[in-house]
Parts: structure tokens; sequence; C-alpha cells
């Protein structure tokens, strides 16, 4: 059974030969200790892809960067960043006041637009999160490429170029400004929110062919580690609706599709779930008390995702600590429907021992 077919079944509970891992790989370490090679600019994106080879049933957030180490930089809008393998930290952001951020949400209204109709990439539709696929000029670019790539897996299925259009509002002018917009001109926060959500329904139709990967995948910033982020008004009238009509959109050709929620996700479940859209939900941080447990028992249809812990466990625990509660999410989940990884990413801090651990654990476990 390869790679691809494990996925499958396992969103669909069908019989399998092993658990399917999937995860971020954000760890040099790690690349280094499973392919035996020392990375450096010239071989980054084999080096990356095969470790993800040696490990992952399914990987997402992947990226090669042209730089390895950090590099500091300003744009054409004045926003000063530091850009690094996996992310883009946000230095600076050219608001000193409202007049400001309602000037740049206007201009990038309008370029987002302006992408859509040429079939561009959208720096300001993406910014700065680095997935894949932002440093191409053209929307067909991206397919073509995560298609090169995916091919030097060695059967790893990589997750489709990932939707999470709040995440970039939130990202590009920081969750302050943000809320002050909303609050003070919600008409053209919404509109914000429309451009972006129009910008990835073209994304996705230059994307679509399940042949190159069989996934896609949504994001939203839904709770803390107790509650949610923002009021009940904005998640299920502003929110959810947008994530609905791009999930619906995936759906549409054919994909499975994994929605994910940072922190305490328990008040949208039902929603969410009711669509009949949502394949795999993502993620299950035990400090957002997420439990393994629970979910199954209410959803036992739906495939749970990424339930170990990589903000303490998988940093500070010992590789026997790790294999046991590995073991307890395979057990809680009932022992089906579920995609061994991290909450997150195996961070750079993550000692190697420690993420071997989870894989090994995964792998080997007799069902």
């Amino acid at each position: 059974m390869d790679s691809r077919q494990r996925i499958i079944n396992t969103f669909e509970g069908r019989p399998l030969n092993r658990l399917a891992t999937y995860d971020i790989m954000h760890n040099t370490g790690l690349m280094e200790f499973l392919t035996g090679k020392k990375i450096n600019p010239k071989n980054a994106e084999d080096v990356a892809c095969e470790a993800v080879g040696k490990t992952l049933d399914l990987v997402r957030h992947f990226s090669v960067p042209d730089n390895l180490e950090p590099v500091q930089e300003k744009d054409e809008d004045g926003f000063v960043h530091r850009r690094e393998w996996w992310t883009i930290q946000v230095l600076v952001r050219p608001f000193k006041s409202m007049d400001d951020v309602i000037r740049m949400v206007h201009k990038d209204i309008e370029r987002i637009y302006d992408c859509i109709d040429k079939k561009k990439v959208c720096r300001q539709a993406q910014f700065p999160v680095r997935l894949f696929g932002e440093e191409y000029e053209y929307l067909e670019e991206v397919k073509s490429n995560f298609k090169r790539v995916t091919e030097k897996m060695g059967g790893t299925v990589m997750v489709a170029p990932e939707s999470c259009t709040l995440y970039y509002c939130l990202e590009r002018y920081d969750i302050t400004w943000w809320t002050y917009l909303y609050h003070d001109h919600p008409e053209l926060a919404i509109r914000l929110l429309d451009a972006l959500t129009d910008y990835e329904i073209e994304r996705i139709d230059s994307f679509a062919d399940t042949t190159i990967t069989p996934v896609s995948f949504t994001g939203d910033p839904i709770g803390t580690n107790d509650s949610l982020m923002f009021s009940p008004e904005f998640t299920f009238n502003i929110m959810l609706p947008r994530t609905r009509r791009i999930i619906e959109r995936w759906k549409s050709f054919g994909y499975y599709h994994i929605y994910f929620a940072d922190g305490f996700k328990w008040p949208i479940l039902d929603e969410i779930l009711s669509w009949g859209l949502i394949d795999a939900v993502d993620p299950f941080e035990p400090l957002s008390h997420m439990d393994v447990k629970k979910f199954r028992q209410n959803y036992p249809e739906v495939t749970i995702c990424q339930p170990v812990d990589c903000q303490n466990l998988l940093y500070t625990g010992s590789p026997e600590e790790i294999a046991q509660m590995t073991k307890k999410a395979i057990l809680d989940a009932d022992r089906t429907r579920i995609l061994i990884g991290s909450t997150s990413e195996v961070h750079p801090n993550v000692p190697v021992e420690n993420a071997m651990a989870m894989y090994d654990t995964a792998r080997n476990y007799r069902l």
C-alpha cells in the first residue's frame, strides 16, 4: 500500500497496512539525520524532499528557501520583514494611524483583483506566510512546480497549497490593526475578506487536479487555548461562511479536505461538520483541551490529525514519553481515522530522537 492509498483509506476508515504519518518538517537536523547529507543552498530541495519521503505519508507547509540564513528586507509597501527558511516575521508595518491602514486596504483590494484578472500570484493575498508558490509570478507556475517537487518525495503526498485567508489579514495587518479596522470600518474589512476569498477561488481553479494530490486544506484562527479568538458573531457570520465557500470549491474537484483551526475549537465543530464537506480536523493540541477520545466519541466518521504535542512534549519530553503519548492518541482514536504528527510542526528545537520516536511508534504500531 503506497502513501496515497494509505491516506485515502485513513479518510474513508478502510483497512490499513500501517498507520499514516502527517506533519510539517521544519528541522534541518532531522533532515540531515534521515538523509545523511549536510544541507546547503544547492541541495536543500533534494534533501528536504528525501527526508520527507523517508518518514511522512502526507506533508504540508513545504517550502524550499534560496537562503539558509535569515535575511532582513523592506518591500515596496514599507513592510520590513525577516525572511527565514520556513517563516517570515514582520518587524515593521508602515502604519502610524488608521488612515494608513485604510489606504493600504484599498490598495490591496485593487491589487488582488488585478492579479485575479491576470491569473497572477498576488503577494498581498499571501504575505507574509511562507507556504508553497509565493515566489512565482503566475498561478500556473505554482501547479507545475508543485508537481515537480512532489515527484521528488518518493511517494509522499503533499497537501495542496493552503487556503488561510484570515491568517493573511492578521499577519499583514497585525491583530490589533485588524480589530480596529473591523470595529470602525466593518464594510471595508469585509471587502478585504471577500477579495481574499475570491483570490482563493481563482487559485483553486488554477491548481485543482487530484492526480497531483488528493488532499486540500483550509485554516482559520479560531481559538486561544481556552476560548474562541473572535466573537461568535464574527466567527459564525463573517469568517466561517467564507471558509465554507472555499471548501466547497475544493470539494467540487473531488478533494479530501482537512480543516485546520488553531486552539480551542469545540464551539465550532458542530457547525463546520454539519456542512458535510470536511474529512479531517487538525490539530489536536492538549494545551487547548482538544481531547482525542472525546472527539472520536462525538464524531466517529471524521479523521483526527496531528495529536502529539510539540509545544512541550516533543521539545522537552523523552523518547519514551513521546512513544507513550503517541500510542495513547492512537488508542483514544480507536486505532482508526488518525494521522499521526506533531500539533504544529517538527520545529528546529525538537530533538531528532524525539521526532523519530513519534514517527517510529506510529509506523510500527500493530493494527
